[in-house]
Protein backbone atom coordinates (compact mmCIF):
# COMPACT_ATOMS: atom_id res chain seq x y z
CA UNK A 1 0.00 0.00 0.00
CA UNK A 2 2.16 3.08 -1.13
CA UNK A 3 0.90 6.33 0.77
CA UNK A 4 3.98 8.62 -0.87
CA UNK A 5 1.90 9.50 -3.67
CA UNK A 6 2.35 13.32 -3.06
CA UNK A 7 5.73 14.93 -2.30
CA UNK A 8 6.01 14.71 1.47
CA UNK A 9 6.35 19.04 2.01
CA UNK A 10 3.01 18.32 -0.43
CA UNK A 11 1.72 15.87 1.76
CA UNK A 12 1.95 17.08 4.74
CA UNK A 13 0.49 20.34 3.98
CA UNK A 14 -2.53 18.41 2.37
CA UNK A 15 -2.42 16.19 5.87
CA UNK A 16 -2.37 18.94 8.10
CA UNK A 17 -4.89 21.18 6.46
CA UNK A 18 -7.70 18.24 6.53
CA UNK A 19 -7.37 18.55 10.38
CA UNK A 20 -9.27 21.86 10.98
CA UNK A 21 -12.21 21.56 12.93
CA UNK A 22 -13.63 18.82 15.29
CA UNK A 23 -15.22 15.40 15.02
CA UNK A 24 -19.17 16.29 17.08
CA UNK A 25 -22.06 15.33 14.88
CA UNK A 26 -23.33 11.69 13.43
CA UNK A 27 -23.53 10.41 10.26
CA UNK A 28 -23.82 6.34 9.30
CA UNK A 29 -22.51 4.36 7.12
CA UNK A 30 -24.86 1.25 6.57
CA UNK A 31 -23.79 -1.36 8.73
CA UNK A 32 -21.14 -3.87 7.21
CA UNK A 33 -24.15 -6.80 7.45
CA UNK A 34 -21.72 -9.52 8.08
CA UNK A 35 -24.87 -11.92 8.45
CA UNK A 36 -24.82 -15.60 9.59
CA UNK A 37 -23.65 -17.66 6.42
CA UNK A 38 -23.81 -21.59 6.05
CA UNK A 39 -21.30 -23.88 6.67
CA UNK A 40 -21.93 -24.97 3.21
CA UNK A 41 -21.78 -21.66 1.63
CA UNK A 42 -18.04 -21.00 3.23
CA UNK A 43 -16.62 -24.32 2.09
CA UNK A 44 -17.94 -23.60 -1.29
CA UNK A 45 -15.95 -20.36 -1.65
CA UNK A 46 -12.27 -21.19 -2.81
CA UNK A 47 -10.79 -18.55 -0.15
CA UNK A 48 -10.90 -18.72 3.02
CA UNK A 49 -13.24 -16.35 5.05
CA UNK A 50 -13.82 -14.96 8.58
CA UNK A 51 -17.28 -14.02 9.34
CA UNK A 52 -18.49 -11.99 11.38
CA UNK A 53 -22.01 -11.63 12.89
CA UNK A 54 -22.70 -8.28 14.66
CA UNK A 55 -26.06 -8.02 13.21
CA UNK A 56 -29.36 -9.44 12.40
CA UNK A 57 -30.97 -9.24 9.27
CA UNK A 58 -34.64 -8.87 8.50
CA UNK A 59 -37.47 -9.99 6.78
CA UNK A 60 -40.93 -11.45 5.86
CA UNK A 61 -41.83 -13.14 2.98
CA UNK A 62 -42.03 -10.02 0.90
CA UNK A 63 -39.77 -7.04 0.81
CA UNK A 64 -40.28 -5.16 4.59
CA UNK A 65 -40.67 -1.11 4.73
CA UNK A 66 -41.48 1.07 6.72
CA UNK A 67 -42.23 4.52 6.44
CA UNK A 68 -40.43 6.34 9.85
CA UNK A 69 -39.87 9.88 9.88
CA UNK A 70 -36.36 10.45 11.01
CA UNK A 71 -36.36 12.86 13.99
CA UNK A 72 -34.54 16.13 13.49
CA UNK A 73 -31.22 15.62 16.27
CA UNK A 74 -29.30 19.05 15.89
CA UNK A 75 -26.06 19.34 17.71
CA UNK A 76 -26.16 21.69 20.22
CA UNK A 77 -24.11 24.68 20.06
CA UNK A 78 -22.45 25.12 16.46
CA UNK A 79 -24.16 26.32 13.20
CA UNK A 80 -22.85 26.18 9.48
CA UNK A 81 -22.70 29.66 7.77
CA UNK A 82 -23.31 30.04 4.29
CA UNK A 83 -22.08 32.95 1.84
CA UNK A 84 -23.80 34.00 -1.10
CA UNK A 85 -20.38 36.01 -2.36
CA UNK A 86 -16.52 35.79 -1.42
CA UNK A 87 -16.56 39.31 -0.47
CA UNK A 88 -19.08 38.35 2.50
CA UNK A 89 -17.17 35.66 2.92
CA UNK A 90 -13.43 37.16 3.67
CA UNK A 91 -15.24 39.98 5.81
CA UNK A 92 -17.07 37.92 8.39
CA UNK A 93 -13.87 35.47 8.73
CA UNK A 94 -11.68 38.58 9.48
CA UNK A 95 -14.71 39.97 11.93
CA UNK A 96 -14.21 36.31 13.63
CA UNK A 97 -10.23 36.79 13.86
CA UNK A 98 -10.94 40.29 15.38
CA UNK A 99 -13.77 38.81 18.25
CA UNK A 100 -10.70 36.15 18.98
CA UNK A 101 -13.31 33.49 17.60
CA UNK A 102 -11.56 30.46 15.59
CA UNK A 103 -13.75 28.98 13.87
CA UNK A 104 -14.78 24.73 13.87
CA UNK A 105 -13.72 24.70 10.26
CA UNK A 106 -14.59 26.54 7.12
CA UNK A 107 -14.31 25.14 3.02
CA UNK A 108 -14.01 27.87 0.89
CA UNK A 109 -14.70 26.73 -2.33
CA UNK A 110 -18.39 26.85 -0.67
CA UNK A 111 -18.09 29.88 1.23
CA UNK A 112 -19.26 27.87 4.81
CA UNK A 113 -17.95 28.46 7.97
CA UNK A 114 -18.75 25.79 10.47
CA UNK A 115 -18.85 28.38 14.20
CA UNK A 116 -19.67 28.06 17.69
CA UNK A 117 -22.87 29.60 18.51
CA UNK A 118 -21.59 31.26 20.97
CA UNK A 119 -20.17 33.77 18.04
CA UNK A 120 -23.21 35.15 17.70
CA UNK A 121 -22.58 37.20 20.19
CA UNK A 122 -19.25 39.14 19.02
CA UNK A 123 -19.92 38.62 15.25
CA UNK A 124 -23.25 38.14 14.21
CA UNK A 125 -23.33 36.53 10.68
CA UNK A 126 -26.72 37.92 10.15
CA UNK A 127 -24.84 41.63 9.59
CA UNK A 128 -22.87 39.98 6.21
CA UNK A 129 -26.09 38.88 4.65
CA UNK A 130 -25.37 35.48 5.72
CA UNK A 131 -27.91 32.17 5.92
CA UNK A 132 -27.45 29.34 8.68
CA UNK A 133 -27.89 25.60 8.81
CA UNK A 134 -27.31 23.35 11.85
CA UNK A 135 -25.47 19.93 11.67
CA UNK A 136 -27.22 16.47 12.73
CA UNK A 137 -26.63 14.05 14.74
CA UNK A 138 -27.82 10.83 13.20
CA UNK A 139 -27.56 7.36 14.15
CA UNK A 140 -27.62 3.94 12.11
CA UNK A 141 -30.83 2.52 12.87
CA UNK A 142 -30.97 -1.07 13.69
CA UNK A 143 -32.97 -3.04 11.30
CA UNK A 144 -36.59 -2.48 12.22
CA UNK A 145 -37.58 -6.93 11.63
CA UNK A 146 -35.84 -9.44 12.74
CA UNK A 147 -35.45 -12.26 9.84
CA UNK A 148 -36.60 -15.63 10.61
CA UNK A 149 -34.32 -18.69 10.20
CA UNK A 150 -35.71 -19.56 7.04
CA UNK A 151 -35.80 -16.27 5.01
CA UNK A 152 -32.09 -15.87 6.25
CA UNK A 153 -31.61 -18.87 4.76
CA UNK A 154 -32.80 -17.64 1.34
CA UNK A 155 -30.57 -15.27 1.19
CA UNK A 156 -27.55 -16.53 -1.00
CA UNK A 157 -24.06 -15.00 -0.13
CA UNK A 158 -21.60 -14.54 -3.06
CA UNK A 159 -18.26 -15.96 -0.58
CA UNK A 160 -16.35 -14.58 -3.43
CA UNK A 161 -13.79 -11.57 -3.88
CA UNK A 162 -15.38 -8.46 -6.30
CA UNK A 163 -12.77 -9.69 -9.53
CA UNK A 164 -14.61 -13.64 -8.93
CA UNK A 165 -17.92 -11.82 -8.67
CA UNK A 166 -17.33 -9.99 -12.00
CA UNK A 167 -15.60 -12.45 -13.75
CA UNK A 168 -12.47 -10.78 -14.61
CA UNK A 169 -13.53 -8.84 -17.27
CA UNK A 170 -12.13 -5.81 -16.11
CA UNK A 171 -9.00 -7.14 -15.22
CA UNK A 172 -5.90 -4.96 -15.04
CA UNK A 173 -8.07 -1.97 -15.95
CA UNK A 174 -8.50 1.46 -13.87
CA UNK A 175 -5.06 2.48 -14.59
CA UNK A 176 -5.20 6.52 -14.87
CA UNK A 177 -8.47 6.85 -12.59
CA UNK A 178 -8.79 7.87 -9.11
CA UNK A 179 -11.52 6.82 -6.52
CA UNK A 180 -12.02 8.75 -3.79
CA UNK A 181 -13.50 6.45 -1.02
CA UNK A 182 -15.64 8.49 2.02
CA UNK A 183 -15.36 6.46 4.91
CA UNK A 184 -14.03 5.20 8.16
CA UNK A 185 -10.52 4.95 6.70
CA UNK A 186 -7.64 2.04 5.41
CA UNK A 187 -5.72 -1.01 6.52
CA UNK A 188 -3.04 -1.96 5.42
CA UNK A 189 -3.52 -5.47 3.34
CA UNK A 190 -1.49 -7.25 0.89
CA UNK A 191 -4.72 -6.36 -1.25
CA UNK A 192 -2.93 -3.32 -1.55
CA UNK A 193 0.17 -3.51 -1.94
CA UNK A 194 0.44 -2.20 -5.67
CA UNK A 195 -2.15 0.71 -4.44
CA UNK A 196 -1.26 4.26 -4.63
CA UNK A 197 -3.17 5.72 -2.02
CA UNK A 198 -3.82 9.17 -0.80
CA UNK A 199 -4.73 9.47 2.70
CA UNK A 200 -6.79 12.49 4.48
CA UNK A 201 -7.64 11.79 7.73
CA UNK A 202 -11.22 14.20 9.02
CA UNK A 203 -12.18 12.26 11.92
CA UNK A 204 -9.12 12.02 14.01
CA UNK A 205 -7.52 8.55 15.13
CA UNK A 206 -5.68 7.60 12.30
CA UNK A 207 -6.21 5.94 8.85
CA UNK A 208 -6.03 2.67 9.40
CA UNK A 209 -7.72 3.41 13.43
CA UNK A 210 -10.81 1.99 14.80
CA UNK A 211 -13.05 1.39 12.65
CA UNK A 212 -11.25 1.35 9.77
CA UNK A 213 -12.57 -2.05 8.63
CA UNK A 214 -15.05 -0.43 6.65
CA UNK A 215 -13.70 1.11 4.67
CA UNK A 216 -11.05 -1.81 3.78
CA UNK A 217 -13.61 -3.85 2.70
CA UNK A 218 -15.17 -1.01 0.44
CA UNK A 219 -11.58 -0.48 -1.01
CA UNK A 220 -10.74 -4.02 -1.83
CA UNK A 221 -13.94 -3.96 -3.63
CA UNK A 222 -13.11 -0.94 -6.38
CA UNK A 223 -9.35 -1.91 -6.83
CA UNK A 224 -6.24 -3.96 -5.43
CA UNK A 225 -5.56 -7.51 -6.00
CA UNK A 226 -9.22 -8.63 -5.63
CA UNK A 227 -10.88 -5.42 -6.90
CA UNK A 228 -12.84 -5.00 -10.05
CA UNK A 229 -10.21 -1.98 -11.14
CA UNK A 230 -6.90 -3.58 -9.88
CA UNK A 231 -4.87 -0.44 -11.18
CA UNK A 232 -7.11 2.55 -9.70
CA UNK A 233 -5.85 4.43 -7.32
CA UNK A 234 -7.84 5.83 -4.21
CA UNK A 235 -7.98 9.28 -2.41
CA UNK A 236 -9.41 7.84 0.87
CA UNK A 237 -11.01 10.13 3.28
CA UNK A 238 -11.64 8.95 6.59
CA UNK A 239 -14.80 10.77 7.80
CA UNK A 240 -16.38 7.95 10.33
CA UNK A 241 -15.37 7.25 13.84
CA UNK A 242 -14.11 3.84 15.51
CA UNK A 243 -18.17 3.76 16.09
CA UNK A 244 -18.77 4.07 11.85
CA UNK A 245 -20.13 7.69 12.67
CA UNK A 246 -19.21 11.08 11.65
CA UNK A 247 -21.01 14.52 10.00
CA UNK A 248 -22.38 16.23 7.19
CA UNK A 249 -19.65 18.94 7.13
CA UNK A 250 -17.01 16.17 7.07
CA UNK A 251 -18.73 14.42 4.08
CA UNK A 252 -19.13 18.07 2.45
CA UNK A 253 -15.54 18.70 2.99
CA UNK A 254 -14.29 15.27 1.63
CA UNK A 255 -16.32 16.01 -1.23
CA UNK A 256 -14.72 19.38 -2.18
CA UNK A 257 -11.00 17.82 -1.01
CA UNK A 258 -11.51 14.93 -3.46
CA UNK A 259 -12.81 17.32 -6.54
CA UNK A 260 -10.03 19.43 -5.94
CA UNK A 261 -7.51 16.77 -5.90
CA UNK A 262 -8.81 15.70 -9.58
CA UNK A 263 -10.80 12.47 -8.42
CA UNK A 264 -13.50 11.11 -11.38
CA UNK A 265 -15.41 8.92 -8.89
CA UNK A 266 -16.20 9.48 -5.09
CA UNK A 267 -17.92 6.27 -3.46
CA UNK A 268 -19.78 6.92 -0.55
CA UNK A 269 -21.37 3.94 1.45
CA UNK A 270 -22.48 6.16 4.38
CA UNK A 271 -25.75 8.34 4.54
CA UNK A 272 -28.21 10.97 6.82
CA UNK A 273 -31.40 11.43 6.33
CA UNK A 274 -31.78 14.71 6.80
CA UNK A 275 -31.17 17.36 3.76
CA UNK A 276 -28.20 19.70 4.21
CA UNK A 277 -27.88 23.11 2.56
CA UNK A 278 -23.72 22.57 2.68
CA UNK A 279 -24.34 18.66 1.40
CA UNK A 280 -26.30 19.98 -1.59
CA UNK A 281 -23.84 22.31 -2.47
CA UNK A 282 -20.84 20.05 -2.17
CA UNK A 283 -22.75 17.37 -4.46
CA UNK A 284 -23.52 20.28 -7.16
CA UNK A 285 -19.60 21.73 -6.63
CA UNK A 286 -18.57 17.75 -7.68
CA UNK A 287 -21.31 17.27 -10.57
CA UNK A 288 -20.68 20.48 -12.12
CA UNK A 289 -17.01 19.55 -12.61
CA UNK A 290 -18.08 16.30 -14.02
CA UNK A 291 -17.00 14.07 -11.13
CA UNK A 292 -19.68 10.84 -10.77
CA UNK A 293 -20.68 10.30 -7.09
CA UNK A 294 -22.09 6.77 -5.93
CA UNK A 295 -23.66 5.77 -2.66
CA UNK A 296 -25.24 3.10 -1.06
CA UNK A 297 -29.35 3.20 -0.34
CA UNK A 298 -29.36 2.49 3.36
CA UNK A 299 -29.92 -0.93 4.77
CA UNK A 300 -32.88 0.10 6.80
CA UNK A 301 -36.15 -1.37 5.25
CA UNK A 302 -37.47 1.88 4.78
CA UNK A 303 -39.14 3.05 1.68
CA UNK A 304 -37.23 6.21 1.27
CA UNK A 305 -32.84 7.04 1.08
CA UNK A 306 -30.73 9.23 2.89
CA UNK A 307 -28.71 11.83 1.54
CA UNK A 308 -26.87 11.71 -0.75
CA UNK A 309 -28.08 9.07 -2.60
CA UNK A 310 -31.05 10.71 -2.48
CA UNK A 311 -29.86 13.11 -4.41
CA UNK A 312 -30.29 13.03 -8.24
CA UNK A 313 -26.70 13.63 -9.19
CA UNK A 314 -25.47 10.49 -7.32
CA UNK A 315 -25.90 6.96 -7.91
CA UNK A 316 -27.86 5.21 -5.47
CA UNK A 317 -27.42 1.51 -5.29
CA UNK A 318 -29.39 -1.29 -3.82
CA UNK A 319 -28.22 -4.70 -2.78
CA UNK A 320 -28.94 -8.46 -3.81
CA UNK A 321 -27.64 -11.49 -3.17
CA UNK A 322 -25.57 -14.61 -5.03
CA UNK A 323 -29.01 -15.03 -6.62
CA UNK A 324 -30.02 -11.76 -7.85
CA UNK A 325 -32.64 -11.08 -5.61
CA UNK A 326 -33.40 -8.27 -3.36
CA UNK A 327 -31.79 -8.79 0.00
CA UNK A 328 -34.81 -7.56 2.02
CA UNK A 329 -32.95 -4.98 4.39
CA UNK A 330 -32.10 -2.06 1.67
CA UNK A 331 -33.73 0.82 1.28
CA UNK A 332 -36.42 0.95 -1.33
CA UNK A 333 -37.33 4.10 -3.25
CA UNK A 334 -37.73 5.78 -7.20
CA UNK A 335 -34.46 7.22 -6.47
CA UNK A 336 -32.61 4.16 -6.30
CA UNK A 337 -30.53 3.61 -9.75
CA UNK A 338 -28.87 0.20 -9.64
CA UNK A 339 -28.92 -3.09 -7.91
CA UNK A 340 -24.92 -4.65 -6.98
CA UNK A 341 -23.84 -7.80 -5.37
CA UNK A 342 -24.25 -6.84 -1.31
CA UNK A 343 -24.87 -10.44 0.42
CA UNK A 344 -21.65 -11.68 1.80
CA UNK A 345 -18.72 -10.21 -0.48
CA UNK A 346 -15.72 -11.56 0.09
CA UNK A 347 -13.08 -8.67 1.44
CA UNK A 348 -10.12 -7.87 2.82
CA UNK A 349 -9.71 -7.37 6.65
CA UNK A 350 -6.99 -6.39 8.92
CA UNK A 351 -4.03 -8.70 9.54
CA UNK A 352 -4.44 -10.12 6.37
CA UNK A 353 -7.40 -11.65 6.58
CA UNK A 354 -10.61 -11.71 4.75
CA UNK A 355 -14.34 -10.94 5.70
CA UNK A 356 -17.82 -11.46 4.30
CA UNK A 357 -18.94 -8.00 3.73
CA UNK A 358 -22.37 -7.46 3.01
CA UNK A 359 -25.07 -4.46 3.21
CA UNK A 360 -25.35 -1.50 0.38
CA UNK A 361 -22.14 -0.53 1.68
CA UNK A 362 -21.12 -3.46 -0.69
CA UNK A 363 -22.92 -2.84 -3.31
CA UNK A 364 -21.72 0.68 -3.94
CA UNK A 365 -18.41 -0.08 -4.74
CA UNK A 366 -19.00 -2.84 -7.06
CA UNK A 367 -20.74 0.17 -9.16
CA UNK A 368 -17.67 2.38 -8.71
CA UNK A 369 -15.34 -0.23 -9.42
CA UNK A 370 -16.87 -0.54 -12.59
CA UNK A 371 -17.50 2.82 -13.71
CA UNK A 372 -13.83 3.00 -13.02
CA UNK A 373 -12.61 0.11 -15.02
CA UNK A 374 -15.26 1.33 -18.14
CA UNK A 375 -13.03 4.59 -17.65
CA UNK A 376 -9.81 3.46 -17.98
CA UNK A 377 -7.43 0.74 -20.38
CA UNK A 378 -8.52 0.61 -24.81
CA UNK A 379 -11.88 2.53 -24.99
CA UNK A 380 -11.74 4.65 -22.45
CA UNK A 381 -14.96 6.21 -22.06
CA UNK A 382 -15.65 9.68 -20.35
CA UNK A 383 -17.23 10.00 -16.81
CA UNK A 384 -20.79 10.56 -18.80
CA UNK A 385 -21.05 8.49 -21.36
CA UNK A 386 -19.43 5.05 -18.66
CA UNK A 387 -22.51 5.31 -16.72
CA UNK A 388 -24.82 5.73 -20.05
CA UNK A 389 -23.41 2.56 -21.29
CA UNK A 390 -23.62 1.01 -17.40
CA UNK A 391 -27.37 1.62 -17.06
CA UNK A 392 -27.96 0.45 -21.18
CA UNK A 393 -26.68 -3.18 -20.17
CA UNK A 394 -28.11 -3.97 -16.79
CA UNK A 395 -30.66 -6.63 -16.56
CA UNK A 396 -34.18 -5.40 -16.05
CA UNK A 397 -35.52 -7.05 -12.73
CA UNK A 398 -38.70 -7.00 -10.20
CA UNK A 399 -41.36 -4.73 -11.65
CA UNK A 400 -41.44 -4.34 -15.24
CA UNK A 401 -38.78 -1.33 -16.14
CA UNK A 402 -37.38 0.76 -13.15
CA UNK A 403 -38.93 0.36 -10.13
CA UNK A 404 -38.67 1.18 -6.27
CA UNK A 405 -37.12 -1.96 -5.41
CA UNK A 406 -34.04 -3.00 -7.99
CA UNK A 407 -33.73 0.88 -9.87
CA UNK A 408 -33.01 0.71 -13.68
CA UNK A 409 -31.78 -2.91 -13.20
CA UNK A 410 -29.27 -5.19 -11.96
CA UNK A 411 -25.33 -5.12 -13.37
CA UNK A 412 -24.69 -7.53 -15.64
CA UNK A 413 -21.12 -8.05 -16.49
CA UNK A 414 -21.47 -10.65 -19.45
CA UNK A 415 -23.65 -8.18 -21.17
CA UNK A 416 -20.93 -5.24 -20.21
CA UNK A 417 -17.99 -7.42 -21.14
CA UNK A 418 -19.92 -8.69 -24.74
CA UNK A 419 -21.46 -5.66 -25.72
CA UNK A 420 -19.15 -4.97 -28.57
CA UNK A 421 -19.66 -8.77 -29.91
CA UNK A 422 -22.18 -8.58 -33.06
CA UNK A 423 -24.81 -11.54 -33.20
CA UNK A 424 -24.78 -12.64 -30.13
CA UNK A 425 -28.29 -14.13 -29.44
CA UNK A 426 -29.31 -14.17 -25.58
CA UNK A 427 -33.17 -14.07 -24.87
CA UNK A 428 -33.76 -14.07 -21.31
CA UNK A 429 -36.75 -14.73 -18.84
CA UNK A 430 -36.28 -11.20 -16.72
CA UNK A 431 -38.37 -11.74 -13.92
CA UNK A 432 -42.36 -12.83 -12.74
CA UNK A 433 -43.71 -10.09 -10.85
CA UNK A 434 -47.19 -10.06 -8.60
CA UNK A 435 -47.78 -7.21 -6.86
CA UNK A 436 -46.62 -7.76 -2.98
CA UNK A 437 -50.22 -6.67 -1.80
CA UNK A 438 -52.67 -9.03 -3.92
CA UNK A 439 -54.91 -10.77 -1.39
CA UNK A 440 -56.93 -13.56 -1.50
CA UNK A 441 -60.22 -14.15 -3.33
CA UNK A 442 -58.39 -11.10 -6.09
CA UNK A 443 -57.73 -11.02 -9.70
CA UNK A 444 -54.49 -9.79 -9.99
CA UNK A 445 -51.68 -9.62 -12.95
CA UNK A 446 -49.04 -12.05 -12.89
CA UNK A 447 -46.34 -9.53 -14.87
CA UNK A 448 -43.79 -11.93 -16.89
CA UNK A 449 -40.67 -10.03 -18.69
CA UNK A 450 -38.40 -11.43 -21.21
CA UNK A 451 -35.41 -9.32 -22.34
CA UNK A 452 -32.78 -9.45 -25.18
CA UNK A 453 -29.57 -9.06 -23.68
CA UNK A 454 -27.98 -10.38 -26.72
CA UNK A 455 -26.45 -8.00 -28.98
CA UNK A 456 -28.59 -9.51 -32.29
CA UNK A 457 -32.38 -8.48 -33.00
CA UNK A 458 -34.82 -11.62 -32.39
CA UNK A 459 -38.10 -12.84 -33.59
CA UNK A 460 -40.27 -15.41 -33.27
CA UNK A 461 -39.45 -16.69 -29.40
CA UNK A 462 -42.66 -18.57 -27.74
CA UNK A 463 -43.08 -17.63 -23.89
CA UNK A 464 -45.25 -20.27 -21.37
CA UNK A 465 -46.41 -19.20 -18.07
CA UNK A 466 -47.14 -21.92 -15.62
CA UNK A 467 -49.06 -21.15 -12.43
CA UNK A 468 -49.82 -23.42 -9.91
CA UNK A 469 -50.76 -27.03 -11.28
CA UNK A 470 -52.73 -25.30 -14.41
CA UNK A 471 -52.02 -25.61 -17.94
CA UNK A 472 -49.40 -23.37 -19.35
CA UNK A 473 -50.32 -20.01 -20.55
CA UNK A 474 -48.19 -19.55 -24.28
CA UNK A 475 -47.15 -16.58 -25.77
CA UNK A 476 -45.45 -15.67 -29.86
CA UNK A 477 -43.34 -12.77 -28.78
CA UNK A 478 -42.53 -10.31 -31.85
CA UNK A 479 -39.16 -9.00 -32.93
CA UNK A 480 -37.09 -7.69 -30.06
CA UNK A 481 -34.31 -5.06 -30.16
CA UNK A 482 -30.62 -5.40 -28.35
CA UNK A 483 -31.49 -4.55 -24.29
CA UNK A 484 -35.31 -3.78 -24.93
CA UNK A 485 -37.61 -5.66 -23.01
CA UNK A 486 -41.16 -7.07 -23.53
CA UNK A 487 -44.00 -8.17 -20.92
CA UNK A 488 -46.64 -9.97 -20.65
CA UNK A 489 -50.06 -10.59 -18.14
CA UNK A 490 -51.62 -13.22 -17.58
CA UNK A 491 -54.58 -12.73 -14.85
CA UNK A 492 -55.39 -15.16 -12.14
CA UNK A 493 -57.52 -15.32 -8.89
CA UNK A 494 -55.22 -15.51 -5.95
CA UNK A 495 -55.92 -18.45 -3.85
CA UNK A 496 -57.19 -18.41 -0.25
CA UNK A 497 -54.23 -20.46 1.17
CA UNK A 498 -53.62 -21.84 4.50
CA UNK A 499 -50.32 -20.52 6.48
CA UNK A 500 -48.11 -22.78 5.14
CA UNK A 501 -48.88 -23.17 1.49
CA UNK A 502 -47.44 -20.68 -1.16
CA UNK A 503 -48.54 -20.47 -5.13
CA UNK A 504 -45.80 -21.05 -7.53
CA UNK A 505 -45.22 -18.96 -10.27
CA UNK A 506 -42.91 -20.39 -13.22
CA UNK A 507 -42.01 -18.80 -16.62
CA UNK A 508 -40.00 -19.98 -19.80
CA UNK A 509 -38.80 -18.38 -23.10
CA UNK A 510 -37.57 -19.90 -25.56
CA UNK A 511 -36.31 -18.81 -28.98
CA UNK A 512 -37.09 -20.67 -32.60
CA UNK A 513 -33.23 -21.64 -32.99
CA UNK A 514 -32.69 -23.10 -29.23
CA UNK A 515 -29.06 -23.82 -30.62
CA UNK A 516 -28.16 -19.93 -30.98
CA UNK A 517 -29.18 -19.20 -27.25
CA UNK A 518 -25.70 -18.62 -25.75
CA UNK A 519 -27.20 -18.47 -22.39
CA UNK A 520 -30.09 -21.23 -21.86
CA UNK A 521 -29.67 -20.72 -17.79
CA UNK A 522 -31.25 -17.56 -17.90
CA UNK A 523 -34.78 -18.60 -19.83
CA UNK A 524 -36.41 -20.50 -16.99
CA UNK A 525 -37.65 -18.74 -13.78
CA UNK A 526 -39.58 -20.15 -11.01
CA UNK A 527 -40.91 -18.30 -7.59
CA UNK A 528 -43.43 -18.91 -4.57
CA UNK A 529 -45.67 -15.97 -3.63
CA UNK A 530 -47.69 -15.99 -0.02
CA UNK A 531 -50.98 -13.97 -0.08
CA UNK A 532 -51.13 -11.20 2.69
CA UNK A 533 -53.22 -12.25 5.48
Amino acid sequence: MKFHRLSWPLFALAFFGALVGFFISTVSPFSNFFGAISKDELRASDRAAQVDSDFSLRSSDQVVTRDLAQPSKVIPGELVVHFDNRNDYLAYLEALTNAGITPLGQIDKLLAVRIPESALLEANFGQFGARSSYSHRIECPLPPVEIDPEALASLRAYGLSACAITGDFIAGQGEGVIVAILDSGIQAHPQFDEVYIVPIDLAGGGMAGLGAAHGTSVASIITGSEGIAPAAELFVVRLLDGEGSGNSYHVAQGIVRAVDFGVQIINMSLGVYQDSPLLRQAVKYADDRGVIMVAAAGNDGYDHIPYPAAYSQVLAVTAVDANGQHAFFPNQSEEIDFAAPGVGVLTAKEDKGTTLFSGTSAAAPFVSGTLASLMSGAGALPPKQAVDILKRYLNDQGAPSADPVYGAGLIDWDRLRERAKPNLLDVALADIYLQPNALPGTTMPIEVTVQNRGTNWFSDARLEVFIGEAEPVSFVLGSLGPGQTTTRKVFTQIPTLDSDETLSLAARVMPIKLEDDVRLNNNLKAVTFRPAK
